[in-house]
């Protein structure tokens, strides 16, 4: 039975590498910014879904992009948090294995079953040497959707649970990087078991979305444009929010939004900006300006690495450095000599953020003064919905205690006083546990369930 598996997460890398932090977790979906779109990973849309097995707990199944740029299924029980690929071994079997590697052992065996038409009804887990365990699939509707704002036009898929409605709806924003509707990991479908309309869609300049990408892991582009982060990101969550309140089957006063990382912070954001988000869910979201955030991930990152303290002292004065050289416009042949005498030492993990990208002064003063002095923080007293903030304690890439008290603070300056946030023990960015790679950590779905189900 999947409660029976043992834990342990599909352990991807939650990291990206240094210049480019702030990253959901979920894979480097960052690093793909064309989606895979052959008919293989098409087909597999016909499993996706919520099942619910005898007992009333469910499991989710959905698409997900490997870094390998795979097209598998991913599932996840949202009572136990296991968290498994599924990788295809005929029409109507998959190997369920731990992790993110093809050549994994697989641990148990995934048939989905189908009516006379084809149409998937159910599935059955078939442990070896146990007894098979069948869970029926609920009734959702997955429809395309596209919708304009300014320069882009954004593609997604909105998932529409059974029933006229009036449903409530969660927007669901992408952590840093190029990232696609197939980047969310268990999380849309665990909105839709629910009863949730779940809006997922592939982010500006990434998939099928059109439109320039500026955010916090935007660094040193050749072209230096007016846009400040996160002005875009923020206006096309906004035309979401527009559109699903548009729907005749969406409850336009029960939509809110849940991010990750960098979408958990504008999750924030959002809300700030519109009275009509009816609740905002802030994932190790940073809270404060970027540029102290990008400081405290790289020191927390190679002191996850085991380097000493003398030298992560020392990475992080170059990097005060030239954040200075950044600010001021002074002393840049300096920085690039020290910069190329960090290189020649072999030293490339005190590259913090982008330094290690720059080629002109003037893109470094422009991601100073368009990216990186982003405060996210005075935004919070005007929000007066519903709050919760959900922090890892094991995150190398959000100071946990740090941002979830500074979170706390703002919205309690604008008089909310529904503001939950809870630090989750052994959790990394993302919300997965640390120590046993295999699931997520205890509490993350059981916390999103109370906390919605009170409120929404």
């Amino acid at each position: 039975m999947v409660r029976q598996v043992r834990d342990g997460i599909p352990r991807r890398a939650l990291l990206t590498t240094m210049p480019v932090a702030l990253a959901m977790g979920w894979g480097r979906q960052a690093a793909i910014a064309q989606e895979t779109s052959d008919a293989a990973f098409a087909s597999l849309l016909a499993y996706c879904g919520v099942y619910r097995f005898a007992d009333g707990h469910m499991t989710g199944v959905n698409r997900f992009i490997t870094d390998a740029r795979q097209g598998v299924l991913l599932f996840a029980d949202y009572h136990t948090g296991a968290v498994r690929t599924l990788l295809q071994t005929s029409r109507s079997e998959f190997a369920m294995v731990l992790g993110f590697n093809p050549k994994a052992p697989a641990e148990q065996t995934v048939h989905f079953e189908t009516n006379d038409k084809g149409v998937v009804q159910g599935l059955l887990i078939r442990a070896p040497g146990g007894a098979d365990v069948a869970a029926r699939k609920t009734s959702t509707r997955d429809e395309e959707i596209s919708f304009q704002q300014d320069d882009a036009k954004l593609a997604g898929t909105l998932t529409i649970p059974q029933g006229p409605g009036p449903h409530p709806a969660i927007l669901l924003l992408h952590g840093s990087g190029p990232s696609t509707r197939h980047s969310f990991g268990p999380y849309p479908r665990f909105f839709s078991s629910l009863g949730m309309a779940v809006l997922a869609y592939d982010k500006r300049g990434a998939g099928r979305s059109t439109g320039r990408r500026l955010d916090s892991s935007t660094g040193a582009p050749e072209t230096l444009w007016p846009a400040y982060f996160p002005d875009d990101l923020a206006a096309d969550a906004l035309a979401a929010l527009r559109l699903l309140g548009d729907r005749p089957e969406i409850d336009p006063k029960r939509i809110g939004v849940w991010g990750s990382s960098e979408g958990g912070m504008l999750a924030t954001q959002v809300a700030a900006r519109s009275k009509k988000v009816a609740f905002a869910i802030n994932s190790s979201g940073f809270m404060g300006p970027l540029w102290k955030t990008i400081l405290y991930q790289g020191a927390a990152m190679l002191r996850a690495s085991g380097r000493p303290e003398a030298e992560i002292a020392e990475a992080l004065a170059f990097n005060e450095f030239w954040m200075q050289v950044a600010r001021t416009g002074k002393e840049y042949d300096t920085f690039v000599e020290r910069r190329a005498v960090i290189a020649r030492s072999g030293k490339t993990g005190w590259n913090f953020y982008m330094n290690g990208a720059f080629t002109s002064l003037a893109q470094m003063r422009w991601a100073w003064d368009h990216i990186l002095t982003f405060d996210s923080l005075p935004a919070l007293s005007r929000v007066t919905c519903p709050v919760l903030g959900l922090f890892g304690q094991a995150d190398v890439l959000t100071e946990a205690v740090v941002a979830s008290e500074a979170m706390r603070q703002a919205l309690a300056s604008g008089g909310n006083r529904d503001v939950t946030v809870k630090i989750i023990p052994n959790a990394r960015h993302s919300l997965m546990e640390a120590s046993t790679a295999s699931r997520m950590a205890p509490g993350v779905f059981d916390t999103l369930r109370d906390w919605l189900v009170a409120r929404v």
